[in-house]
Formats: structure tokens, C-alpha cells, sequence
């Protein structure tokens, strides 16, 4: 069963529809009447199927040492993976977190914010990362997300920056990293032999995690 706290998002959209033109603005760039500031989000994660990361972005300083990162993440997939979030997202909330959370075949990727956040915006944050990442990757299996692991950091800086939601245009996104990675297919030479030693290393450190 779904672990206590963890249902769909769109619970809280019936209810946030019914509080009526009162309600909190869904629009990243007009504050929410409990915040009193710019949405932000605390983190995004990408997760495989053991919880192991493909992926992970902070902006909080509540998360400054790597060792409270791994705590937080074994948390959060401890609280989602027991859930079936192919089709709709789900929500989980606790520690005055809330977070919007999907899977794919063997990943899980989820949005963190404050609880006082709303859910909605969330869920559109979320919906578009994997649609961006869908748009160039063609797929949001493990494998194919550590083999192009520039490519979704890429995808995540241009949605997020320090915690604030610059984006939500999935082909925009992907079109911006389409542009930037084939820029840098094209790098000097000095440049393109220095990346060309580091995606090696990469490669084969994402082959030692796939073994």
C-alpha cells in the first residue's frame, strides 16, 4: 500500500479549486499569500530503482554536507517506492517538506519544496523536467540518463537556478540543451579532448554502477 502521507496530486488541486479566486496564485512570479516570497524549491532528485542517485541538485543549505544529501534521499525514496507513480504523480509530506514525486521503469525523479508550497506548481515543475528530458533522451531509463549525464544536469539548470523556476516550457528547455551540447561538439580542440577525457571517465564509472 502507499505509504502513509503519499496520495495524488490532484487531492489537494480539488480542494485548492474549491478554496475559490482566493486562492494561492499558481504563477511562479507572484508570491503566495503563506510564503510572502518567490516560490523556490529545495531540491531536485533523480533516483534508480534502490534509491541509488542518478542525479541530484540542491539550492538549501539544510543540505550543505553530502552525507545529510544521502540521509535525505534514502528517506524520501523509502516514503515513495512502495508507490505506483507511473501514471499520475503522487504527493508525500513530511519534516515541513513537500514533495511531487514520479517513476518510470526504473527511476524516480521528484521536486522538493516547503510545505507551504503549492502542489500544483510542483507537479508542472516535475512534468516538465521528464518532458524535457523525454524531448532529447528519446527515453528516462537509468542507463540512458547516466550515458548522457551532461545532458540532464543541463536539463535541470535551465528549469531551476539557485531554487528559483525559470521555465516551464518543455520544448524550450530541450532546445536550449540541444543548442548548448551541440556547441560543445564543436568546442577547440584543447577543449573537446578535455571533455572527451572526462566523458570517458564518467562512462566508466556509470558502467561500474550498472554492473
Amino acid at each position: 500500500g502507499a505509504p502513509a502521507g503519499s496520495r495524488p496530486v490532484g487531492a489537494r488541486a480539488r480542494a485548492h479549486a474549491a478554496q475559490g479566486p482566493h486562492a494561492p496564485s499558481l504563477c511562479p512570479y507572484h508570491p503566495c499569500p503563506q510564503q510572502g516570497d518567490i516560490p523556490s524549491l529545495l531540491c531536485v532528485l533523480i533516483l534508480d530503482a534502490d534509491g541509488g542517485r542518478i542525479c541530484c541538485k540542491y539550492f538549501s543549505p539544510d543540505f550543505a554536507l553530502l552525507s545529510e544529501q544521502q540521509a535525505f534521499e534514502k528517506k524520501m525514496f523509502e516514503k515513495s517506492s512502495r508507490t505506483n507513480a507511473k501514471s499520475e504523480a503522487e504527493i508525500v509530506l513530511f519534516d515541513s517538506m513537500v514533495s511531487v514525486y514520479k517513476n518510470s521503469t526504473d527511476a524516480w525523479f521528484f521536486v522538493v519544496s516547503r510545505q507551504s508550497e503549492n502542489e500544483l506548481l510542483l507537479a508542472n515543475v516535475l512534468g516538465t523536467l521528464c518532458e524535457a528530458l523525454m524531448l532529447n533522451l528519446r527515453s528516462l531509463d537509468k542507463r540512458v540518463m547516466l550515458d548522457n549525464y551532461e545532458t540532464v544536469l543541463l536539463t535541470v539548470d535551465e528549469l531551476i537556478d539557485g531554487g528559483m523556476l525559470l521555465e516551464t516550457d518543455a520544448n524550450s528547455i530541450a532546445n536550449r540543451v540541444g543548442m548548448k551540447a551541440a556547441n560543445e561538439s564543436v568546442a577547440p580542440p584543447e577543449t573537446s579532448s578535455f571533455s572527451f577525457a572526462f566523458s570517458s571517465a564518467k562512462e566508466s564509472f556509470a558502467r561500474s554502477l550498472l554492473r
